[in-house]
């Protein structure tokens, strides 16, 4: 049991000489312990556990060599607390509880936007229409005849839609373009006046604050742009809001901007059923997962990533939303870190690296006995993967596993005999070799399966720095949005495509 605070308020030199030498033997040996273990604790660095690269003094930021062998290093997206449960004996495993999405945050009381009866003001900047598109109505609303295109029609209402004007071959730069649309009405034989309509998508359960529809300001290329300024390059609302004022002389509002990314996100929408499926067709697929803030309300951003398909969720950390993903349809070999939720998967790999980190952090430890059973492993674990990199350079007339089976049963007989240690973290790391011992092994006899889920966690390193620059996002549909929106752009990245020419946004 570790020294309270209120415990230590207590000692002090005078305590210490009045106690006998049995009962201060048994201090010492309380204050020793507590001593190696919060050493053990403030020297644990992204190279010796499972802390991300981020936690690191700037001037700290060097290379690491501590995995060592030609073993590739990781990005360590995945927080600290993303493997707390790795260790853990399967008796001892339990499923996070799913993380209910937050009520909306009380306020004043009154709805966003402007109030009823304060003053109002439209558009100050005006723009040079140079475009012009007229909509008729086809059919008589009434009687439902056919109406002729040159049938008598005057216009009702109009808006204007700026937009990036198409690429005219041999020039280079963005010119912008002001089309007006303008909705017409006709009057049909029977004396019934027809309105034209613009298009609005139907209601969507999904998207309930997300309007999506033909009547906007923002036209289809320039709302890519802006979506390519918020997620990709990470700038905020207002920082695009000052871009596109400085640099193209266009006036947009926050709160434009920030409705195209969201509508960008509900156009982008059917594309999530054709990367599902390309996902759950994968023969390998990488998985991680980092936390993500949502309103305040702690969630994850689950990155599952294949060759050529990257799929970006959000949601609870729970074995259901990776079933849902997966559709329970997927027989390729799942790649991840030593999450409990991972271990539904038969046909898995674990990630190397990651284990690695972990002896080195036992090998570093405070305690001898601890330190000298770290470093053994670790060099048993550093010498399979060097076998491995070997084999698949000039494979050997031996199968592998009957190369290091002396190593291996090394490495067994000293996960076996410290399975129950009274240090805590040997005790976890040799736990969770036991009970992923043929996952984890399983590279040995088939050398060409990847050793490491960096994949994965490269997927994720571009947006666990947007997270810390807008500390997540605020609704359900803003997540949809951004994950929806962040799949369609890092799988175009990995299919070397420009995501703008697919039409985000159209």
């Amino acid at each position: 049991m570790r020294l309270s605070k209120h415990d230590l308020f207590q000692m002090d030199d005078e305590w210490l000489k009045k106690l006998p030498a049995e009962l201060l033997l048994e201090v010492s040996k309380r204050l020793l312990h507590d001593v190696k273990e919060l050493q053990d604790r403030l020297n644990q660095n992204p190279g010796n556990s499972s802390r991300p690269p981020s936690t690191k003094a700037p001037w700290e930021k060097a290379p690491d060599p501590a995995v060592g062998n030609g073993a590739p290093t990781e990005s360590g997206a995945g927080e600290a607390a993303a493997e707390t449960a790795e260790g853990s004996a399967p008796a001892q495993e339990t499923t996070p509880p799913v993380t209910e999405r937050p009520s909306p945050r009380k306020g004043s009381g009154k709805p966003p936007g402007k109030q009823l009866g304060s003053q109002g003001h439209g558009r100050t900047q005006k723009l040079a229409v140079t475009d012009r598109c007229a909509h008729r109505p086809e059919s008589c609303a009434a009687c439902g005849a056919v109406l002729a295109e040159d049938a008598e029609s005057q216009a009702y209402t109009a808006w204007d839609e700026v937009d990036i004007a198409p690429p005219v071959e041999g020039r280079i730069g963005l010119m912008f373009s002001v089309t007006r649309h303008t909705l017409l009405e006709g009057r049909c034989a029977c004396g019934h006046v027809s309105r034209a309509m613009p298009w609005r998508a139907p209601p969507d359960a999904q998207w309930e604050k997300v309007e999506l529809g033909e009547w906007r300001l923002v036209g289809p290329r320039l709302a890519g742009v802006i979506v390519l300024l918020a997620l990709r390059m990470r700038l905020s609302r207002a920082s695009i809001r000052e871009l596109l004022r400085e640099v193209f002389d266009l006036s947009l509002s926050t709160g434009v901007i920030d409705e195209t990314i969201r509508e960008a996100g509900r156009a982008s929408f059917p594309l999530e059923d054709a990367l599902v499926a390309d996902i759950v067709q994968a023969a390998q697929l990488h998985v991680d997962e980092t936390s993500w803030s949502e309103s305040g309300v702690l969630l994850w951003l689950w990155a599952l990533v294949s060759t050529s398909t990257v799929l970006y969720l959000i949601g609870p950390r729970t074995r259901e939303m990776l079933e849902n993903a997966l559709q329970d349809g997927y027989t390729g070999i799942l790649i991840s870190d030593g999450y409990v939720v991972y271990r539904n998967w038969e046909n898995r790999l674990r990630c190397w690296p990651h284990l690695m980190r972990k002896l080195r952090g036992l090998a570093e430890s405070s305690d001898g006995r601890v330190s000298r059973v770290g470093q053994e492993m670790e060099a048993i674990l550093t010498a399979l993967m060097a076998g491995i990199y070997a084999a698949r350079l000039d494979p050997p007339p031996q199968a592998l596993p009957e190369i290091y089976a002396a190593e291996v049963k090394r490495l067994q007989h000293l996960c076996e005999v410290h399975q129950t240690d009274q240090h805590p973290a040997l005790r976890s790391v040799v736990r969770e070799f036991l009970h992923d011992w043929k996952v984890i092994l399983r590279p040995l006899a088939e050398p060409l399966l990847p050793l490491s889920n960096n994949a994965a966690e490269q997927a994720l390193r571009h947006w666990v720095i947007a997270r810390y620059i807008s500390h997540g996002t605020r609704s359900e549909e803003g997540s949809r949005a951004f994950a929806l929106l962040a799949s369609v752009i890092e799988t175009c990245r990995r299919r070397s495509q420009r995501a703008l020419q697919l039409g985000i946004g159209e």
